[in-house]
């Protein structure tokens, strides 16, 4: 029986240490698996950065598979940006052109088994039922779960093979768009400062009216445009809330090692949403 093996690559983390893992412990079917990476082209840079060098450190090519309109048509044909209840951005920009890739594939193999990696950490075990597809030819796979590997294994896993965290986090908690609709008030801010231009254009997708807004969703983060969360009173206020979260996350029972890799940016509880996008995020 014919096999095709595929693990798709976010930009982020815990997705980069699978295929790091699934090279060391899985050698036979890491020369098998096609990496893809599903390029909204809305990305941050330093996701294509990176990218780049883990395709270096692997010594094996990363397939970008492109939407197959670009984000303004499909915007313009929604009408209001994506949000948590309507995640169109998702759907249209990755799963769909993703599952098209190994629909094309699975046939161009014959009759067979797809084997579809996905990088859920074992400390996040619960998250596999929203992980599962309902297309009968697709086998999920979840090698950290199987074999118990949490957050710290997969820090160290990436410190080990020397090609190191995301430089985005840094500054941000997560990968995805550089407008992603699930960024905290401070990744925006943060956007701003270090991505002006990015911060600008995800500030010119908006539009906010209080009448039209009961008719979709107009802004980024709901009820407040990006124009008013840049107000000098209201970055202060959010930046003051930060900082007394993160003196809250330092005074817990949380591991020396952890806190010195992700330095003073270390993920807030209120981010670690139960609704984020596996896609996007792993």
């Amino acid at each position: 029986m014919k096999e095709y093996h595929i693990l798709s690559l976010s930009g982020g983390k815990d997705s980069t240490a699978l295929a790091f893992f699934i090279k060391e412990n899985m050698p036979d079917i890491f020369k098998k698996t096609e990496l893809v990476f599903c390029d909204t082209e809305h990305e941050l840079p330093e996701i294509y950065d990176y990218l780049n060098k883990v395709e270096v450190f692997l010594g094996k090519p990363i397939t970008r598979i492109k939407p197959y309109v670009s984000f303004d048509q499909i915007h313009s044909i929604y009408g209001f940006l994506p949000h948590p209840a309507c995640r169109w951005c998702t759907v249209e920009m990755k799963t769909k052109p993703f599952r098209k890739h190994i629909y094309d594939k699975f046939n161009a193999q014959g009759e067979g088994c797809v084997y579809l990696y996905i990088g859920i950490r074992a400390d996040e075990a619960h998250r596999v039922k929203t992980a599962t597809s309902t297309d009968n030819y697709i086998n999920e796979r979840f090698p950290f779960v199987d074999n118990n590997i949490g957050r710290s294994d997969v820090i160290k896993m990436l410190e080990d093979v020397g090609v190191g965290l995301p430089e985005f986090y840094n500054w941000k908690t997560r990968s995805g768009c550089y407008f992603c609709f699930y960024q905290s008030k401070m990744d925006w801010i943060n956007l701003r400062e270090q991505h002006p231009d990015l911060f600008k254009k995800a500030m010119g997708y908006e539009f906010y009216d209080c009448e039209k807004i009961k008719k979709g969703s107009f802004s980024w983060i709901q009820n407040l445009p990006l124009k008013e969360l840049i107000k000098p009173e209201n970055i202060e206020k959010i930046k003051m809330n930060y900082e007394k979260k993160q003196e809250r996350l330092k005074n817990k029972k949380t591991p020396e090692k952890l806190i010195n890799m992700y330095g003073d940016y270390l993920v807030d509880e209120d981010e670690e949403c139960e609704n984020t996008c596996l896609f996007c995020h792993l």
